[in-house]
């Protein structure tokens, strides 16, 4: 069976760039109230390591570090 542990650098950040497909979703800021409104139509999706993540322009995950096990 081959490893499924995701890909880390050495300094702990994770590597995967593709999201999980079907887990992109869109925040609603007004729902979130004044506080977070900064966060209106930002999209975010899952990663295969476990973490949710905002995406890029292009689609991709932003750099982040997978949950600790």
């Amino acid at each position: 069976m081959p490893d499924t542990k995701p890909g880390v650098t050495p300094d702990g950040w994770c590597t995967n760039t593709q999201p999980v497909s079907g887990t992109t979703r869109q925040v609603n800021g007004a729902a979130l109230g004044g506080k977070f409104f900064r966060m209106h139509g930002r999209r975010y999706a899952d990663c295969p390591c476990g973490s949710s993540s905002s995406l890029t322009e292009r689609g991709n995950l932003r750099r982040h570090k997978p949950p600790r096990q």
